[in-house]
């Protein structure tokens, strides 16, 4: 990384870091935005709607909040998630997050994340990352 000639280092000392994963460690946008398009389209939802209010989101929570009345919102998250877990292809790690991961003690390192933890360790594992303890 390039700062500024003008910029100041700082020292930070933590005894453990905090990592989201989309959009932190790993760019999983494109795949996203495909299964949720998929998932609206399916169930003649708002997929601009959705969209703009679900990037961080739990899963079931805007299944929850653009659901058809009187649909079973466990089963269409299950769903979802399903749609979810087979799509890897176009996951990749951001710039940089391997080197990072991996210049950090691994006891000192958590991933948090909107996703459940088969979702994150498939998109860690897409991404060539490791997944922190």
């Amino acid at each position: 990384m390039n700062l500024p000639a003008d910029s100041v280092a700082a020292t930070l000392t933590a005894r453990a870091v905090l990592f989201d994963m989309d959009g932190t460690l790993v760019d999983s946008t494109a795949v996203v935005e495909q299964v949720w398009g998929e998932f609206a389209a399916r169930y003649g939802l708002d997929i601009a709607e959705i969209l703009r209010t679900s990037h961080g989101v739990q899963a079931g929570d805007t299944v929850r909040r653009f659901a058809p009345a009187g649909a079973d919102v466990v089963a269409l998250t299950a769903e979802l998630g399903a749609m979810e877990r087979v799509r890897t292809e176009g996951i990749v790690a951001l710039p940089g997050a391997a080197d990072l991961l991996r210049s950090l003690p691994g006891d000192a390192v958590a991933l948090v994340t909107s996703a459940d933890r088969i979702l994150a360790d498939i998109r860690m594992d897409a991404a060539g990352l490791p997944m922190p303890a």
